[in-house]
């Protein structure tokens, strides 16, 4: 069945960039810190509150909001202060690619405007975006949560769900969009996920993948275990 797709929502984190760059580890690093030093929690017991609070809450932040009296901004800035420079440089190979597609490009992160407007400028891909939908931008409620999605819809003008793509690196963000017709693209390599449209192995590789939804949107997902083209370096 073909289609045509109108307006993409590419996720932030490990999605515009390599996942295992070791930004995201610090992140995490920073987040336990941010638990220990500033709400002075034990480092035994910090471990399974993230992982409680990532399954009930959607985020480690949201988490933090329902049970603790703790100011949004002074985490996140906490967590997001790291020098991008470490991890993250002009991606050539991804600026080419993104700008071949002529389509409303939003990105739709848990993080913030701010994380994300410097992360989008490290790589050189800031001016390619139509918008960021932070988590300001959804009232500090975090993807997989289904409101977002629609919020995000609303947000960027009210495309049909139809004809827009959302592109994930985790798997478990993708069925709430699949459930209101988002053709979903998972970032990442390894084992297959069911919830996913396509697979490619890295966002260098979206126009193609684009062009395959477009011409055959095949169900169940397809899953591309091998890069559709790699890009030059």
């Amino acid at each position: 069945m073909q289609k045509s797709i109108t307006t993409l929502f590419i996720d932030l984190d490990g999605t515009v960039y390599n996942r295992n760059n070791g930004m995201l580890d610090e992140m995490s690093h920073r987040i336990a810190l941010f638990m220990e030093k500033v709400m002075h929690l034990s480092p035994a017991s910090i471990p399974a509150l993230i992982d409680r609070y990532y399954g009930t809450y959607g985020s480690t932040l949201r988490g933090i909001q329902q049970e603790h009296d703790i100011d949004a901004r002074q985490y996140l800035e906490f967590v997001h202060d790291l020098d991008l420079d470490r991890y993250l440089q002009p991606d050539r190979a991804l600026r080419e690619s993104l700008a071949s597609i002529p389509l409303p490009k939003w990105i739709f992160t848990n993080s913030s405007r701010s994380h994300a407007e410097r992360v989008l400028a490290a790589l050189g891909i800031d001016d390619l975006f139509d918008g960021i939908l932070d988590v300001w931008t959804m009232e500090y409620v975090p993807k997989p949560h289904p409101w977002v999605y629609h919020h995000a819809l609303e947000m960027a003008g009210d495309p049909d769900p139809w004809n827009c793509v959302f592109i994930d690196d985790s798997a478990r963000n993708l069925p709430p969009a699949n459930r209101i017709g988002f053709s979903t693209i998972w970032v990442g390599q390894g084992h297959a996920t069911t919830a996913a449209s396509l697979s490619i192995p890295r966002l260098h590789q979206l126009p193609q993948a684009l062009e395959l939804l477009e011409q055959d949107l095949v169900l169940p997902p397809v899953f591309y275990p091998a890069p559709i083209l790699e890009p030059a370096l």
